[in-house]
């Protein structure tokens, strides 16, 4: 296979780069949502008794890994 001729030496480190520089965006906006979802499902779970059970219902999960999750993202 020949080498291609419009690549510049240095290129596959310029890609690296950015693939880490958005990579790093991604996660940062990922954690951030995480955060705001969990911290809405625990105001959502503490507006009348029982209520942490019905979002664990809706979401189809077990009572404790909505607690777990409110906890983790609320601390």
């Amino acid at each position: 296979m020949t080498a291609r001729r419009d690549v510049q030496p240095g290129t596959a480190d310029d890609i690296k780069a950015a693939v880490l520089a958005a990579k790093a965006v991604r996660d940062t906006a990922v954690s951030a949502a995480e955060k705001e979802f969990w911290q809405r499902m625990g105001e959502l779970s503490k507006s009348y008794h029982g209520a942490q059970q019905d979002v664990a219902d809706a979401m189809g999960r077990k009572r404790d890994y909505v607690y777990k999750n409110v906890r983790k993202y609320t601390a």
